[in-house]
C-alpha cells in the first residue's frame, strides 16, 4: 500500500465540530478544529463527511464465506476478507481461532503469519490472532459450540508451541480459569506479551479472582459461552462486572444478549466495554444450514440467527457485523459511546501507550460517514492513510 500526504476536512464524529486533519506517511500528523473559522464557499458544511477512527474486532471467525479456522485456509481468502471488511469502516481485526484440533490449529496460525508476512491489505490489518481455547470448560454450556474432544487443561508448552509457530503474532487467549493450571498459564501468558481473557467458563468468585490477580484483563463475549441457569448470586457474571480491572466485550446483534442485558453491561462497564461481532464464515449467505469447520451442521435462519442444526439454544458465532453492533449499541447510548466501544476502547485495551483514534501520532486508520447518523453509510475508509473507496469491488486493492 502506497502512503500519501492528505488533508482532509470534516465532522468530528463525538464534538460535531468541522475539523481539518493532516496525514503523512500513513500517520495523522496534525489534527486542528476550524469550526468558527471554516468558510464553505459553494460547499455547505452539512455536505462534509463525519470523520472517526477506524473499527477494530477483536474476535472474528471469517466473514463472507472465508472461514479463518478452515485448516485449507489461503493467503487470498484472507485478502478478500479483508478487502470487505474495510468497507464495514473495520480497519483492524483479530483473526480467532476457535478450539480444534492442534494440528488444525498449527496450519491455521501458519497460514494466517504467511499473509502477515506479505505487504497486501489483509498484512496491515491483522492486529494479531486471538486464540478462543483450547483451554475451555466441557461443561455444556460453558463449552458453547466449541467441540469437548478438543477442550483441554491449560498447558504452557501448547501455548508456547503455538507462540512459535506463530511467530509472536498471538494477541489474545480466551481460557477458563477453573480449570487446573490456568494461573500458571495466565502468567505466562502475559510475559509473552498477550492479552488474557475468561470465558466459555464455570468459574468460581475465587477462580475469577485469582485470574485477574494473575493477570487476565478480559471478559471474552460476557453473557454467552455460559449456563443457561445460574444461581442468583455469586456467580461468574456479576463477578466479571464488578471487577473493575476487566474491560468486557459483548456481542450486540439481536440473539446474543437481550437489550436490557446489553444497557447494563455497558452502563456497568463504561470505558471498558467493548463492542465484537464474533462473526462467521456464514455472514451475508442466504439462510439454510451450512457446514462449520469447528462446530458441525449449523443454521442460519431467516433472522439472521447462527445455532447449531437441532440445538437453537446453542449459538455458533454471529451473523452480524460490529457495524451493525454500532448501531444497535448508539440507540442505547448514542452515536459517540457506541462508535467507541468498537474503536477506541478496543486499541486502550491492546496498548496504554499508542496514541490512537483522532489524535496526532496516530495511525490513519479513519472512516468517513454520511452525517445522518440514524442508518450509518460508509463513504470512505482510510487505513494507514491511503484511501479505500467503499464501492470498489473486492478484486481491487489500495
Amino acid at each position: 500500500m502506497e502512503t500519501q500526504n492528505i488533508i482532509l476536512e470534516g465532522v468530528h464524529y463525538a464534538t460535531r465540530k468541522v475539523i481539518r486533519i493532516g496525514i503523512r506517511n500513513g500517520f495523522i500528523y496534525s489534527l486542528a478544529d476550524i469550526d468558527e473559522i471554516y468558510w464553505p464557499g459553494e460547499h455547505s458544511r452539512d455536505k462534509l463527511s463525519v470523520i472517526a477512527p477506524g473499527l477494530v474486532d477483536l474476535q472474528l471467525n471469517g466473514y463472507k464465506g472465508v472461514d479463518f479456522n478452515d485448516k485449507g485456509l489461503a493467503a487470498e481468502q484472507i485478502e478478500t476478507a479483508s478487502q470487505n471488511l474495510l468497507q464495514l469502516g473495520v480497519t483492524k481485526y483479530f483473526p480467532t481461532l476457535i478450539t480444534g484440533s492442534p494440528e488444525r490449529t498449527s496450519s491455521v496460525l501458519k497460514a494466517i503469519v504467511e499473509v502477515i508476512d506479505q505487504k497486501i491489505v489483509a498484512s496491515q490489518m491483522i492486529g494479531g490472532i486471538h486464540l478462543e481455547g483450547p483451554f475451555i470448560s466441557k461443561e455444556d454450556g460453558p463449552r458453547g459450540a466449541h467441540p469437548e474432544e478438543y477442550c483441554l487443561e491449560p498447558s504452557i508448552a501448547k501455548v508456547k508451541r503455538w507462540q512459535e509457530e506463530a511467530e509472536d503474532r498471538i494477541r489474545i487467549i480466551t481460557l477458563a480459569p477453573e480449570l487446573p493450571g490456568s494461573e500458571g498459564l495466565i502468567k505466562a501468558c502475559v510475559k509473552m506479551g498477550m492479552v488474557v481473557a475468561v470465558g466459555h467458563t464455570a468459574a468460581s468468585t475465587v477462580d475469577m479472582k485469582r485470574a485477574v490477580d494473575a493477570g487476565a484483563t478480559l471478559s471474552t463475549h460476557l453473557g454467552n459461552g455460559c449456563h443457561g441457569v445460574l444461581p442468583r448470586h455469586p456467580n461468574y457474571i456479576w463477578d466479571q462486572l464488578a471487577d473493575d480491572r476487566l474491560y468486557t466485550s459483548m456481542i450486540a446483534d439481536g440473539f446474543h444478549l437481550p437489550d436490557s442485558v446489553l444497557k447494563v453491561f455497558v452502563r456497568t462497564k463504561g470505558e471498558k466495554a467493548i463492542l465484537v461481532s464474533d462473526g462467521m464464515p456464514f455472514m451475508g449467505p442466504e439462510p439454510g444450514v451450512y457446514d462449520s469447520s469447528v462446530a458441525g451442521k449449523i443454521r442460519l435462519t431467516g433472522e439472521g440467527k447462527l445455532h447449531q442444526e437441532g440445538n437453537p439454544e446453542v449459538l455458533a458465532g454471529s451473523a452480524g457485523t460490529l457495524l451493525e453492533g454500532v448501531e444497535k449499541i448508539s440507540e442505547m447510548e448514542g452515536f459517540p459511546f457506541a462508535w467507541n466501544m468498537g474503536s477506541i476502547h478496543p486499541l486502550r485495551l491492546l496498548n496504554h501507550a499508542s496514541n490512537f483514534g483522532l489524535s496526532v501520532g496516530a495511525p490513519a486508520d479513519l472512516v468517513l460517514l454520511d452525517q445522518d447518523l440514524e442508518k450509518l453509510r460508509i463513504s470512505r475508509v482510510y487505513k494507514n492513510g491511503v484511501p479505500w473507496d467503499v464501492s470498489l469491488t473486492t478484486e481491487s486493492s489500495i
